[in-house]
């Protein structure tokens, strides 16, 4: 009976264990819809896309990595990085997120 106990308890703790490191996962990672609107602008000077979703970017010196792309920090604006995203870009090239 104790080993019943034992066990469920395991379980349990295992399946918690993999929620927290699923959540954590989610909220460090960017949306797929997000990705693809910054490659679409960026290919497509002047343009502009709306999406829904969460951006994560990392700046290392003078560039900004976000979704594969390496860009220089003088050639992108990021304003926001969730929820309802403006994703567009103007004549110059200059990437802005809003």
């Amino acid at each position: 009976m104790i080993e019943e106990y034992v066990e469920l308890a395991a379980v349990t703790a295992l399946a918690v264990i993999a929620i927290a490191a699923f959540a954590h996962l989610f909220a460090h990672t960017t949306t797929p819809a997000v990705c693809q609107a910054v490659r679409l602008v960026a290919e497509n000077p002047g343009s502009e896309l709306v999406v829904y979703g969460r951006l994560r970017y990392e700046t290392v010196g003078s560039q900004v990595l976000l979704c594969g792309l390496i860009i220089e920090k003088y050639r992108i604006i990021i304003e926001k990085t969730e929820g309802t995203l403006r994703i567009g870009s103007t004549a110059e090239g200059v990437l802005y997120i809003r």
